[in-house]
């Protein structure tokens, strides 16, 4: 068994190697004359016990830097769960602030808001919300990996001060005492030229004319043409404008961890830990929640605990609760969870363990309630099951495309490597597709340097990967799901694991990051009954037609009529008749299966 860690020593560095992650060019660097010139006490003892025997190799357990990468994984793990709640928040936050705005339009100018033409439609809110904080979700990721070149975070001061999501995250504690900053439009202002930015991109022909033909602080952004930064994609939010507190608030709620527990301290949430697949556990986990409108004061229950659940439950677990602020008794208190929601004539016939409470300022028990007309963001009732919104750790991905691509690839050269497809008929927020893209990138380097009898330097192999994936993403990757924000999502996805960067030559302006396009890639559409020019006979869909039209096989039909007789050739081959119809516009029993376990529970 070859050793785990190696150390190579030079008289100004030295290097600690993972024999796991080497093939990825991943180590540690020890720059001793920097570390020593700078003499900080925590520098040296950091660097000692990362290179100390007890470390590397124990007698005995696990060593010291598995144990740090465990602990790194969960968490980052931890923080994701964190912004599941947080993402939910803000947009209940953003949605009542837009309620209340567009309530005082529709008054001022005698429309309706709930009936009529003009009416605001919950469920479009709903979107539109949950778009603006991905957005906010999309900058916070970008702006922590300055490594990706695509936002200049680092390189232009003129984007980090007066552009960047970072700029307004420093303001996220500022107490906001009076009416003006309450209720001003800087953080609103400035959020939306930094979407257009991204949106519609930026050259740095222009920066360089504002500053005098000066290339110095000038700074490129390439477009991401995509629905999420699409000003049309928000119509009713284009005519709200939010006050500082709420855009405070919503950073605050996507910049803060909750401290959660008896040891926790609630502290920034670093997103430059936090991997692709965990930013789509958060993306996916809204995606079965809807909001609506309380029509009236309402109440949430929800099923009384079970007593076996409770009584496993540790003094300790009951005592942390408390010190969280987790009323004890009642439903579920879990925001997350599935809701139900009943008027105040309907309360008094629930128990009191199926009635959910709160805890007041003086620790006190009070009954969750929604004042009438409030924008409700939540999980309602059997949503989850019904969208089938479900997310995919990324051990159980990593190991499945693992193990799928090892039989593919066994006799495959590099360069085949970038000839195969993917293909993801219900892709989410594409965990798979990104994984797939991730492994195909590492196996293509491996080979090609095996191949060329040369290794790639140690800061030339992110690069490299990056336009690997980049160029697996843009050409080979394909996708369908059917709930169309899964596909917007899966887009940033695949974007944010691809973007790359590159340095700009010596006096030139920058260049733009390099962005794949999915526009003829990724689709949303039901790929289990799909889209085949397949037609069923209308004779067929008669009551007492026997055979029913699905216990007959469809046949396949031409799109277009032949160029040489204006018509379809015969058999399979001819266009659809007036008295035929495609199949994916008819039922199908398993639309209506009573034998499936999650109607049987109905």
């Amino acid at each position: 068994q070859p050793p785990r860690y190696v150390i190579l020593v030079g008289f100004r560095e030295w290097l600690l190697v993972d024999r796991y992650k080497w093939p990825n060019n991943r180590l540690l660097r020890f720059d001793w004359s920097e570390s020593l010139d700078r003499k900080e006490t925590y520098t040296l003892q950091a660097a000692a016990a990362l290179l100390h025997h007890d470390s590397l190799a124990p007698d005995q357990g696990a060593s010291l830097l598995d144990g740090l990468d465990e602990n790194a994984h969960k968490h980052a793990f931890g923080v994701s769960e964190d912004l599941k709640y947080a993402l939910r928040e803000a947009i209940e936050a953003l949605g009542n602030e837009a309620v209340r705005q567009l309530r005082e339009k529709a008054i001022a100018g005698k429309q309706g808001f709930y009936t009529g033409k003009d009416a605001v439609d919950a469920g479009d809110l709903s979107l539109e919300c949950l778009r603006l904080v991905y957005r906010m979700l999309f900058l916070f990721y970008i702006e922590a990996r300055p490594e990706l070149g695509y936002v200049p975070i680092q390189k232009s001061e003129i984007y980090a001060r007066g552009y960047s999501l970072e700029s307004l995250r420093d303001l996220e504690l500022t107490p906001l005492n009076t009416a003006a900053a309450r209720d001003g439009l800087f953080f609103d202002a400035t959020l939306r030229r930094l979407f257009s930015l991204i949106g519609q991109g930026c050259g740095a022909v222009a920066q360089q004319s504002v500053l005098a033909g000066s290339v110095k602080e000038a700074f490129a952004l390439a477009p991401l043409d995509s629905k999420l930064f699409d000003p049309e994609a928000t119509p009713l939010l284009n005519q709200v404008r939010f006050p500082n507190h709420i855009w405070q608030r919503v950073i605050r709620l996507m910049s803060l961890s909750s401290g959660k527990g008896k040891s926790h301290k609630s502290g920034r949430v670093s997103y430059q830990l936090l991997s692709i697949n965990q930013l789509g556990a958060v993306y996916e986990a809204l995606l079965s929640y809807r909001g609506f409108f309380a029509p009236e004061d309402l109440y949430e229950v929800q099923p009384e605990p079970k007593k076996a659940a409770a009584s496993t439950r540790s003094d300790e677990d009951e005592e942390e609760s408390e010190q969280e602020g987790e009323p004890q008794g009642g439903g579920s208190t879990d925001l997350m969870d599935s809701a139900w929601f009943v008027p105040a004539s309907r309360i008094n016939q629930y128990k009191p363990g199926e009635r959910v409470h709160d805890l007041d300022e003086h620790g006190h028990r009070k009954l969750r309630v929604y004042p009438r007309d409030t924008f409700i963001y939540r999980l309602a009732g059997r949503d989850r099951q019904k969208s089938a919104s479900y997310y995919t750790p990324q051990v159980l991905t990593r190991c499945l495309v693992k193990y799928a691509l090892k039989e593919l690839l066994k006799d495959k050269t590099a360069d085949d490597i970038l000839t195969l497809t993917v293909v993801e008929p219900a892709m989410g927020s594409a965990a798979f597709l990104n994984e797939a893209v991730n492994q195909l990138a590492e196996a293509y380097l491996e080979r090609k340097q095996i191949e060329l009898k040369r290794r790639i330097p140690h800061e030339q192999y992110i690069i490299e990967l990056q336009k690997t994936r980049m160029y697996l993403a843009d050409r080979n990757v394909y996708g369908v799901d059917l709930n169309p924000i899964a596909t917007e999502l899966a887009e940033v996805s695949l974007w944010l694991n691809a973007i790359y960067g590159e340095p700009a030559d010596p006096g030139q302006p920058p260049r733009a990051a390099r962005v794949p396009w999915f526009g003829y890639q990724l689709f949303s559409g039901n790929s289990l009954i799909g889209a085949r020019r397949e037609v069923f006979a209308a004779s067929l869909l008669k009551k007492a037609s026997k055979p029913a039209w699905y216990d007959t096989p469809p046949r396949r039909c031409a799109f277009l009529p032949s160029p040489a007789s204006g018509r379809g050739a015969g058999g399979e081959g001819e266009v659809r008749r007036p008295d035929e119809v495609y199949h994916f516009l008819l039922p199908d029993p398993g639309m209506a299966s009573y034998t499936d376990k999650v109607a049987r529970q109905l």
